[in-house]
């Protein structure tokens, strides 16, 4: 209850309302561009009810520089096609600064040869110099071949181009994107032509992602992109497909990091780029379908050669098991050294380090300073007999930090931690992150227990912490 007497409560209530006018007299007086900006940040049908508020606001959202659409069923399709067109309409900003539109197509909305109103859209957005262009298609029939207008391939103004399309995409005899710096394709299935070696290969592409998509039947593609930074390439599940058995160059003078996720049924290479700063190889192998490692393996082990001059690279244990399983057909011996690898990373499950490629890898590494088990590791023949030793190079010269996660306190994990700390001469820190049951149900006090292994290194201290998060699937 409020205890004030009843002046003093109505000269509250005056003061706040007046603070309330003043505020609203305050926003009603930005000038229009700092009112854009905040148009900007609300959803599209949000800013168009400001038109109601007075005669200012009426036509202010026309002037907004970013149209983000999104289909919302509940409303009809009908009505959200005559928002957007309408929108389009009014909406005469340029450049515009971003087009996004989020759509599912109905087969009977668009004839091959003709211009669909979806298509309509995209075109007044690039007439009007879009910056960024954003488009998230769904098409419910995936034998539908789809064909954006020609105009978006050589578009001057376009710098950022993402596209989501479950189905077939026919591009232009020509592409020709020259400010193009980012570019994030998924879910296509990609056609063999002249047009798709141009579009990866932008003069001023700094960023490409492929995300599921589908390469062609025995396709040889070549990527050049003489500026390009970041190419990051997760490929669909294969299910009972064996691969499309293309080949695919990365040439990338510039390039800095690479990631891959899949299955390496396919062929890929990188040439002429200088030391990368990181790469992740994740083998992954869905569950569901028969495992192919002596394909995979020759591929994976052909783009780990291609990545030794990187000096940050992240393994899964999928990787590792494949050439392990293939060593009749590879030749580790071939390896090449990892002369600026600083920082060796494994994901997914534990390592064991009985694996031939593990100890194969790590006496390649001259200059490794950093070595981490994401998922833990472990020694499954109970032996540490010849595990590291004699010790890899740079167990001895610059080995600095092991970093263990997962870990349960299991006799092989123990084995596997003794013979880590057996090896590494000027190891510094080793950090250990325990799960919950290792802290509940290890007997005995488990640091007092790691302290008492013997260690190569005198200076290295042990630190337990408990883990973060869950292992990644």
């Amino acid at each position: 209850m409020d205890s004030r007497p009843p002046v003093r409560k109505a000269k509250c209530l005056h003061l706040n309302n007046a603070q309330d006018v003043d505020s609203h007299t305050r926003i009603c007086d930005l000038p229009d561009e700092i009112l854009l900006r905040i148009l900007g940040r609300l959803p599209l049908k949000e800013v168009v009810r400001t038109s109601v508020l007075s005669k200012r606001w009426e036509y202010l959202w026309t002037s907004i520089s970013s149209l983000v659409f999104r289909e919302d069923e509940s409303n009809g399709r009908t009505v959200f096609m005559n928002f957007v067109e309408r929108a389009l309409l009014l909406c005469q900003s340029s450049p515009l600064k971003l087009f996004s539109l989020n759509y599912v197509i109905d087969g009977d909305e668009y004839v091959d040869g003709d211009e669909s109103r979806i298509n309509s859209w995209i075109t007044a957005a690039v007439r009007r110099n879009v910056r960024e262009l954003r488009l998230h298609l769904g098409i419910e029939h995936p034998a539908f071949i789809y064909s954006l207008p020609s105009c978006i391939f050589r578009c001057e103004t376009l710098t950022e181009f993402h596209l989501l399309l479950n189905g077939t995409l026919r591009l232009p005899s020509s592409v020709c994107l020259k400010n193009l710096k980012v570019l994030a394709l998924e879910y296509l299935h990609l056609v063999d032509d002249r047009s798709l070696e141009q579009l990866f290969s932008c003069p001023s592409l700094e960023t490409l992602s492929l995300d599921y998509c589908i390469w062609p039947e025995d396709m040889i593609l070549n990527i050049s992109a003489p500026k390009l930074l970041s190419l990051s390439i997760v490929e669909r599940d294969s299910f009972l497909d064996i691969g499309s058995h293309s080949r695919i160059t990365i040439i990338g003078p510039c390039m800095k990091s690479f990631d891959y996720y899949g299955e390496f049924l396919d062929d890929y290479a990188i040439t002429g780029s200088p030391p990368l700063e990181e790469a992740i190889v994740h083998v992954y192998h869905p569950s569901d379908i028969e495992r192919k490692p002596d394909l995979c393996a020759p591929h994976a082990f052909k783009l780990l050669k291609d990545l030794s001059h990187v000096r940050l690279l992240t393994l899964s244990e999928d990787a590792l098991e494949d050439l392990d399983e293939n060593r009749e057909i590879i030749d580790l011996d071939s390896l090449p050294f990892f002369s600026h690898l600083t920082k060796l990373k494994f994901t997914t499950r534990n390592v064991d380090l009985d694996s031939v490629t593990f100890q194969a890898l790590v006496g390649k590494c001259s200059i490794l300073r950093s070595l981490e088990f994401d998922a833990g590791v472990s020694i499954e023949s109970g032996t540490a007999e010849g595990i590291l030793d004699p010790a890899p190079q740079s167990f001895l010269t610059s080995l600095k930090e092991i970093t263990i996660s997962y870990f349960h306190a299991a006799d092989d994990e123990l084995l596997a931690v003794m013979i880590l700390l057996r090896a590494a001469v000027v190891l510094e820190e080793l950090v250990i992150h325990c799960t919950e049951q290792c802290f509940l149900h290890f007997p005995g006090d488990l640091i007092e227990s790691l302290l008492a292994l013997p260690r190569a290194s005198s200076r290295c201290t042990i630190s337990l912490l408990p883990c973060e998060m869950q292992i990644p699937d």
